[in-house]
């Protein structure tokens, strides 16, 4: 199983967007993935068109009970793809049981599993992180500088830190020209990993996160069949699925085991 996350320098670079997208991708292309819920806002229930009860059991009961995790396994309306929802933030598994939550995450069988991180990232990052072999950051136009410094920070912490492979970046949300061939090429130098895909703003994409007056939230890459956004998510699901991606190989729980000093 290719285990990745999307990692986040602020708000609003479509970190779920991305997640849940370039799962369907992913899915429609024939690889069995699994979707992982870390936001408490539950961007990608809502984007799946997915809701839960108190009662329907969730990641944080399967680490708490010691459960299997299957039973918080859900299919979504598209073949292949299965959501894994959560009632806590990713952070708050330090607080249930951080190696329990590694351990369960690990016996989930799939060609690929994407975790949703919430922002700020904190935390969350020795989890998601530490458990994926592989992540790919976001930047987007706006406050590109911060984007780019956090970005040189994630790398070092997950790279050197958390074993974890920077594979690529996406550039998302591009309203102007700024992001010139050259532009593009000395970000890939600075952050010694390549541009993987570049996506320019689409109103009718962001709408799809259903915060926008009454709007519901849906899915882009099934609603917008024809858009160049879902192009470009495929082409990088194409790419993920392509590549011969080799992670260094780390004991998960030994690693958060010394994180978090037990």
């Amino acid at each position: 199983m290719k285990s990745i996350t999307f990692t986040v320098s602020k708000g609003g670079v479509g970190k779920s967007l991305i997640t849940a997208n370039v799962g369907a991708a992913l899915a429609k292309k024939g690889k069995n993935v699994v979707l992982v819920e870390g936001d408490t806002n539950q961007p990608l229930q809502k984007m799946l068109g997915m809701s839960f009860s108190l009662s329907d059991l969730k990641l944080e009961h399967v680490v708490e009970k010691n459960l299997e995790i299957e039973r918080a396994l859900y299919p979504t309306g598209l073949s292949h793809l299965s959501l894994i929802p959560s009632g806590v933030s990713l952070q708050s598994y330090f607080e249930i049981d951080a190696i329990r939550f590694v351990n369960k995450l690990g016996e989930v069988k799939a060609d690929f599993m994407l975790i949703d991180v919430p922002f700020p990232l904190g935390r969350a990052a020795f989890l998601s992180l530490g458990f994926c072999d592989y992540f790919i950051p976001i930047l987007t136009e706006d406050e590109i500088v911060l984007c780019v410094e956090s970005t040189i920070d994630t790398i070092r912490l997950g790279k050197y830190f958390l074993k974890s492979m920077p594979i690529g970046f996406v550039l998302n949300r591009i309203k102007t020209d700024k992001f010139t061939d050259k532009f593009v090429k000395d970000l890939e130098n600075l952050l010694e990993i390549p541009c993987v895909a570049r996506i320019k703003e689409d109103l009718e994409v962001t709408r799809s996160y259903g915060e926008i007056g009454s709007q519901e939230a849906f899915l882009a890459y099934t609603k917008f069949p024809n858009s160049e956004f879902t192009e470009k998510v495929d082409s990088l699901a194409a790419w993920l699925i392509s590549e011969k991606l080799t992670a260094q190989r780390k004991d998960v729980t030994k690693l958060l085991s010394e994180v978090i000093g037990r």
